[in-house]
């Protein structure tokens, strides 16, 4: 558990395996602000399970040479019930950093909107991030990443669990 700048608490679990449940993820078409020409967005959903953070067997999305907000995204055709998400995190000790923060939104069907009951999710190197929420019904789901000053942000995997 952690505490965020206002005083609110932030569920976060930081573990060492994969995480339980059914993962949308794989079913979802994934887009970006932005992603360097040297890495790939397939990597966020295509299953991989990374040995640490700087672990690039299963690809890696980075965003460098971008700084401050960038965002991942996941769409459905249809609606999907969901309740979880877990990121890994790619740190390359160089240009690309752990995030100072970074938040999951959903598409309430006019705009993204942060996830009920989160205000933040976890930014541990070497491990899956994983937070919970109120259940959402989405055809979209979003990452918000914003980079430490002087940084970009990658990420191995990223999951969304049905509820």
């Amino acid at each position: 558990m952690y505490f965020n700048a206002d005083g609110t608490i932030q569920r976060v679990i930081p573990t060492t395996g994969s995480s339980t449940g059914t993962n949308l993820a794989g079913s979802a078409t994934a887009s970006t602000s932005y992603v360097s020409s040297w890495e790939s967005l397939a990597a966020i959903n295509n299953g991989g399970t990374p040995a640490n953070s700087q672990d690039r067997s299963h690809l890696a999305y980075g965003n460098w040479p971008q700084q401050g907000t960038q965002w991942i995204e996941y769409r459905w055709p249809t609606a999907q019930s969901i309740s979880r998400s877990s990121v890994y995190w790619f740190d390359d000790n160089q240009g690309i950093d752990l995030p100072a923060s970074c938040q999951v939104q959903y598409w309430n069907g006019s705009a993204y909107v942060a996830v009920p009951g989160q205000s933040s999710c976890g930014v541990n190197g070497d491990s899956e991030n994983v937070v919970t929420f109120t259940s959402v019904s989405t055809t979209r789901l979003r990452l918000s990443i914003t980079s430490r000053s002087g940084y970009s942000t990658g990420v191995l995997e990223w999951k969304a669990f049905q509820s």
